[in-house]
């Protein structure tokens, strides 16, 4: 794969994750199911599907294999799945539920700024320029998104703020935490579906008798099998082979396609409209993704 396609295959990730966020708001319109039960089959069947893939790239046994040889890192593996990749999946479903795919989307990727405090508290040292722009950058896009530059009122519901904000945490979390698993060699195609696993694992003890019947229901059939196999699936697979062929810094440039996707994508399934004022926070907020890639002091 040359560099041209593997950015364009990273890109294509955060098309799918923009859609699995609209397949979520459909999805709510058409069942009474939670948010929780939704976080259930979704991390269950996908990192089934996940462990697959890894076992039939030949790289879960050499993982297992070095989880086994420190115990210890199946705890720190239980903790990125149930506190990093379930909290995270179920915030963000909350936040589409009550405000929608898009402004969620775009709330949840505040989450520089999460980032950002963390690494310079773990640290002990100061944020670099670009870091303390991109807060500032994210911060308020989020403001205008939710204001509409009338910071007398709130155009986008609190609830919904609250919960792709602490999206965003999570989001950060899952991120910043499994640094030292990948440090022992542990690859990501692993410990990501082992993460989905034991998180969703963890969510049959937070839902009263799962009963997945209504999720092949005609009405959602259709969300449910995008969600899973484009959404997750898919999305992770574009990712991380593309990831092998670019740097980092161009894994964030591309991470923009995701909330601009969800924005065109509400429009035309939703009829989802933005005014200027937040059109430019949401801007915003993309600015704050590419910002510590090109100010690096």
């Amino acid at each position: 794969m040359n560099r041209s396609m593997a950015l364009l295959t990273v890109a294509l990730a955060g098309i799918f994750w923009a859609s699995g966020g609209v397949a979520v708001q459909d999805f709510f319109a058409h069942t009474t199911k939670t948010a929780m039960e939704l976080t259930n089959i979704r991390m269950t069947t996908a990192g089934l599907i996940m462990l697959l893939i890894a076992w039939r790239l030949g790289c879960l046994r050499r993982s297992v294999a070095i989880l086994n040889r420190e115990p210890r890192r199946w705890l720190d593996t239980a903790i990125y799945g149930v506190i990093g990749v379930v909290i995270m999946q179920f915030t963000y479903f909350k936040g589409i539920e009550t405000g929608g795919a898009a402004a969620a989307t775009v709330i949840q990727y505040a989450c520089p700024a999460f980032v950002v405090i963390w690494q310079s508290f773990y640290h002990r040292r100061f944020p670099k320029r670009g870091e303390v722009i991109a807060v500032v950058l994210a911060m308020s896009g989020v403001l205008l998104l939710v204001t509409g530059g009338d910071f007398t009122k709130v155009l986008v519901p609190l609830e919904c703020v609250a919960w792709s904000l602490s999206s965003g945490a999570a989001f950060a979390f899952s991120a910043i935490y499994p640094k030292h698993l990948f440090a022992l060699r542990i690859d990501q195609y692993s410990l990501t579906a082992l993460g989905m696993i034991l998180g969703g694992l963890s969510t049959f003890f937070l839902i009263d008798g799962a009963d997945w019947r209504p999720f092949f229901d005609a009405d959602v059939r259709f969300d449910v099998i995008w969600i899973v196999l484009v959404a997750t699936v898919g999305a992770f697979l574009c990712f991380n082979a593309g990831l092998k062929y670019v740097t980092p810094e161009e894994a964030s440039v591309t991470a923009t396609t995701e909330p601009a996707a969800s924005v065109v994508i509400s429009y035309f399934m939703f009829g989802t409209v933005f005014g200027s004022i937040e059109l430019i926070g949401i801007g915003l907020v993309i600015l704050a993704i590419l910002c510590p890639t090109f100010i690096r002091r």
